[in-house]
C-alpha cells in the first residue's frame, strides 16, 4: 500500500514501518512465503507483522505438542522486539489440547512477556460472534486428526460445523498452493453446508486471502480465514482500527471497530 498523505509520509519517516501497530506473531511454521505475503496484502500502511517460528515442520500431534511446549520461550524472545499485541498462530497448536487450551496457552505467554496475547484460534471465535454468525463452513488445509479436533473445538465453543472439507496437500507445499485450490475447496464445502453464515479458512499461510471477496460475492456469505482474523484482532488490540481495510471481506471492512 503506498503512501496517499503528506501525514502519512511524515508517520513513515518518524515512526518506521510499524508506525501504526506492530502485531506480535508466533507463526508455528518455519517457512514463511504465503503467510507473511498474504498479511501485507491486507494490512494497512504502518503496520507490520512481528514474527517468530515455533518450530513445525509437519502438521503431527506430536509436533503440535512441542510447538506449545515452545511457546512460552519463543515469545519471550519476541517481547524483546515490544510489539503492540502478540498473536499464538495455529489451530492444531490449540485443538490438539481441546477446547480452552487457547485461552490457557494465552495467559501463559501473557504472564511470560507482560504483553497483550490471544490466540488466532480465539480471534476467528471472536469474528464469528460479532458477525452474528451460527453456522460455520470449514475448509481446512490440514490432515487427519486435526479436521476433527476443529470440528470439536468449534462445537464447544457454541457453533454449528455444517459442513467440513480438507485440502489434500503436502503442509511443506502448502505455501506454494494455487489460490484456485482453496477457493474450489470454499466452493464445494459451502455447497454442502445448506447455507452457513460463515466460510472458515483456518491456517494463516492457506493461500486464500485474494479470493475472500469473490467468495463472498459469489456465494452471497461472508469468509473469515485465520490471517484475517489474526489482523482484525491485533489490530483492535494495538488500537488502530482508524481505517477500514476494503476488499479482504466483510469482517474488516465492517467490523474492525466492532
Amino acid at each position: 500500500m503506498y503512501v496517499t498523505s503528506d501525514s502519512e509520509r511524515a508517520s513513515l519517516l518518524d515512526g518506521g514501518y510499524g508506525w501504526r501497530a506492530r502485531i506480535g506473531f508466533l507463526s508455528p511454521g518455519v517457512v514463511d512465503e504465503s503467510l507473511s505475503r498474504q498479511f501485507y496484502r491486507m494490512a494497512p500502511l504502518g503496520v507490520t507483522m512481528v514474527r517468530t517460528s515455533l518450530g513445525v515442520t509437519a502438521i503431527t500431534p506430536g509436533q503440535m505438542v512441542d510447538a506449545v511446549a515452545r511457546a512460552e520461550a519463543a515469545a519471550r524472545e519476541l517481547s524483546r522486539e515490544l510489539p503492540d499485541c502478540i498473536i499464538i498462530g495455529g489451530s492444531p497448536t490449540v485443538v490438539i489440547n481441546g477446547y480452552g487450551a487457547d485461552e490457557e496457552l494465552s495467559r501463559l505467554v501473557e504472564e511470560a512477556t507482560g504483553i497483550t496475547t490471544t490466540a488466532a484460534q480465539t480471534a476467528a471465535v471472536e469474528a464469528f460472534r460479532v458477525l452474528g454468525a451460527r453456522r460455520i463452513a470449514v475448509a481446512t488445509p490440514f490432515p487427519d486428526p486435526f479436521p476433527g479436533l476443529l470440528r470439536d473445538f468449534l462445537e464447544a465453543s457454541g457453533f454449528v460445523v455444517s459442513s467440513l472439507g480438507s485440502l489434500s496437500v503436502d503442509y511443506r507445499k502448502l505455501t506454494s498452493t494455487p489460490l484456485r485450490s482453496g477457493y474450489e475447496l470454499g466452493r464445494a464445502v459451502f455447497g454442502e453446508s445448506g447455507g452457513a453464515d460463515v466460510l472458515y479458512f483456518p491456517g494463516a499461510p492457506f493461500p486464500i486471502v485474494d479470493a475472500i471477496g469473490l467468495l463472498e460475492d459469489e456465494l452471497n456469505t461472508t469468509v473469515v480465514t485465520s490471517l484475517q482474523a489474526t489482523l482484525w484482532k491485533g489490530l483492535r488490540l494495538a488500537q488502530a482500527t482508524d481505517r477500514p481495510i476494503e476488499g479482504y471481506g466483510r469482517l474488516l471492512s465492517e467490523k474492525l471497530g466492532a
